[in-house]
């Protein structure tokens, strides 16, 4: 079982890459989320948030363990996912799974807009689950 926030990120974005480049659904979700993990690594994100997937949804959150329908209640998280019916990405923050849950809030993002828009979303996360801590710094910048 993967315990660091490090092994996470590792984890998931050497399972991003190794998808199959032929596959119409895949190929699309690899092209969109791999780009951007690799933005939060370099941005040194993956040094404050856990990160996990959820069939084809990335997660967001500050648990401190992996597991979050385990949590009583569960915590807020902010999901990355594909609306196949808009035909667009969009970044929401829930408190449940977006496969049996409702967003809070949802925005549309794409190649160009989903960094800053992901970093506002794990801006406003920080802020609810980590109120008497100052944001990270590499969030101090966000829109």
């Amino acid at each position: 079982m993967l315990k660091t926030r490090q092994e996470m990120w590792d984890w998931l974005m050497g399972w991003v890459k190794s998808l199959p480049t032929h596959n119409n659904n895949l190929t699309p979700f690899a092209e969109f989320v791999s780009p951007l993990l690799q933005a939060c690594v370099d941005a040194r994100l993956n040094d404050y948030f856990r990160v996990g997937q959820s069939m084809l949804h990335i997660v967001f959150s500050t648990a401190q363990e992996h597991g979050l329908e385990r949590l009583n209640p569960p915590p807020l998280r902010v999901t990355i996912r594909f609306d196949s019916e808009k035909k667009q990405w969009l970044i929401g923050r829930s408190y449940g799974n977006l496969h049996f849950a409702n967003a809070d809030r949802e925005e549309p993002a794409d190649s160009e807009t989903a960094f800053t828009v992901l970093k506002s979303y794990l801006a406003d996360l920080w802020r609810e689950t980590r109120p008497g801590e100052s944001l990270p710094e590499p969030l101090a910048k966000t829109r």
